[in-house]
């Protein structure tokens, strides 16, 4: 009897990770979708070809706000990185802040 607390304990700090996993995979999403955008803007980089979510590297940058994503790409035959800062905004979108 004693270890039902422990494990209702066990299953709501799974769920926590759980559902914390589908935030930041969601953010991630936000800050590589908003960075994508700004790079596919920017003339230097229009024609290049982007990597996908998945390919690039998407990190914790300054404090819990901000992403720093790293986005592959391949202009003219040479492979560059396109490199962000996506803050988090009040309204939960993100903006780039280089």
């Amino acid at each position: 009897m004693k270890r039902a607390p422990f494990i209702a304990f066990a299953a709501t700090l799974a769920l926590a990770c759980v559902v914390g996993g589908c935030a930041k995979g969601k953010d991630e999403q936000a800050a590589y979708d908003v960075c994508l955008a700004a790079a596919k803007k920017d003339p230097m980089y229009a024609k290049a070809a982007f990597a996908t979510k998945e390919q690039s590297n998407i990190q914790a940058s300054t404090g819990d706000a901000g992403l720093r994503v790293n986005i592959p790409y391949e202009l003219d035959g040479k492979k560059a990185l396109y490199q962000c800062i996506a803050d988090k905004q009040i309204d939960g979108t993100y903006k780039v802040t280089f």
